[in-house]
């Protein structure tokens, strides 16, 4: 769930980037302020991906945990399955 509101994030961050370069036009120099909101979205933009990176490093942690907990109750089962049946 955090992933995709990440995504959408970065997705937005670059429409910002797109939009702030067509407000640029086709003038010889950026002014000032065109170029603070071009770099203040470059930097939310790496850190959007910082955070995506992190997730997906986090996300892949978590599901190798799963697999082995999956793993771990198998054997639990098994062993319980053969308890039972030694005791029968």
């Amino acid at each position: 769930m955090r992933a995709i509101g990440t995504l959408a994030r970065l997705l937005l961050i670059g429409l910002m980037v797109c939009g702030t370069t067509v407000m640029v036009g086709c003038t010889k120099k950026p002014s000032t302020n065109d170029i603070s909101k071009l770099e203040e979205s470059r930097s939310a933009a790496e850190g959007a991906e910082r955070k995506l990176a992190e997730l997906r490093q986090e996300r892949m942690k978590l599901e190798a945990d799963l697999q082995g907990k999956q793993n771990e109750l198998q054997t639990n089962e098994k062993e319980r399955d053969d308890l039972k049946n030694k005791i029968k």
